[in-house]
């Protein structure tokens, strides 16, 4: 009997909320949107949960019907930390930006088992970043923006516009027209990069919340932590959640990933193994996903995303890629 493929990616629905009033600005019914995604309007709301896959193809599906290219960056930019959830009482509470931007890391698995939020610290600054690892999902460039416009309406909002990006960062190639990427934040924005996030100096993570509150945080943590939000993550989906920003560390080794889950490797092994994966399969998952994303959105080099993807060398990138399509990722980037 062949062993069960992972369970569905989830994404907790309420990003999609304001999209309602931005349709209505178009005149584009919800109806024709969420045609061909399996999604009914019934669906759509602040507690409800969605394919990841079908939550992207809504994004697309938007944007295309709008004529809007920034439909996500629109989406973005309309978010507060009400669309959090759960999650968004606690981070509103934490000291620092720093505790909140780490809760957000550490927590958001119970919003989304698609794409992972982390943060990567380097030379006195400190990147918020996104990776989509679901498999299933087609590539596209909506759920980067998307994210990218929460990210700086959440900073603000958490710091009362006192903080904000050194830079944004994307790993799509530059648009015809980057003002909307402009208008995110007073700060440069860098096309064509290795992944997509925003960069903050490190002294911003100690700016002290104005709405900081111990006990209000700690009942909302222990409220958060005593749900079952979307549902028990098996281990393996933690790890892919790990994965795509461990890649980019070059951290993504068995060893490490079972030390960042506090677990002895040969127990991931075996934990993994009941599951009916393992985690060189969950590696490779994650790297074709990365790969197929990083050769349709940008246009870096074979080594460059060879480098990204934490290969060895570049041939021995080529080589997988091979084993994955059939073909050089050239000719796959350029089919």
């Amino acid at each position: 009997m062949p062993a069960p493929g992972p369970p569905v990616a989830m994404q907790r629905a309420a990003a999609l909320v304001p999209l309602l009033p931005v349709l209505d600005e178009f005149g584009i019914s919800l109806e024709a949107v969420l045609e061909g995604t399996g999604v009914s309007a019934q669906t759509i709301g602040p507690e409800a949960f969605l394919p990841y896959a079908a939550f992207l193809a809504i994004l697309d599906n938007a944007s295309r019907l709008t004529g809007r290219d920034d439909l996500g960056l629109i989406l973005g930019r309309r978010q507060t930390l009400a669309a959090l959830g759960p999650l968004g009482h606690v981070l509103r509470h934490a000291a620092t930006l720093g505790e909140a931007l780490g809760q957000f890391v550490t927590l958001q698995a119970r919003n989304s088992t698609g794409g992972a939020v982390y943060l990567m610290r380097a030379d006195g600054e400190v990147i918020l970043g996104y990776g989509v690892y679901d498999a299933s999902a087609r590539v596209s460039s909506r759920i980067y923006d998307l994210v990218l416009a929460v990210g700086c309406t959440l900073i603000a909002e958490l710091t009362g516009g006192a903080e904000g990006p050194e830079e944004i960062l994307v790993s799509r190639a530059a648009p015809s027209d980057p003002t909307p990427y402009q208008r995110l934040a007073r700060c440069p924005v860098r096309f064509g990069q290795n992944q997509t996030g925003v960069l903050l100096r490190a002294s911003a993570l100690a700016f002290a919340l104005p709405t900081a509150h111990r006990e209000l945080h700690d009942q909302a943590l222990a409220r958060l932590l005593g749900t079952e939000a979307g549902g028990r993550l098996p281990l393996a989906a933690h790890v892919r959640h790990l994965m795509r920003p461990s890649l980019l560390t070059g951290t993504a080794g068995m060893a490490e990933v079972a030390r960042k889950l506090g677990q002895h490797p040969r127990t991931l092994r075996r934990q993994l193994h009941r599951e009916g994966t393992a985690f060189e399969a969950i590696k490779e998952e994650v790297r074709h996903t990365a790969a197929r994303e990083l050769l349709l959105l940008g246009d870096l080099s074979i080594a460059d995303i060879s480098a990204t993807l934490d290969y060895a060398t570049p041939s021995a990138f080529v080589h997988a890629f091979r084993r994955w399509t059939g073909t050089s990722p050239g000719q796959w980037r350029t089919g």
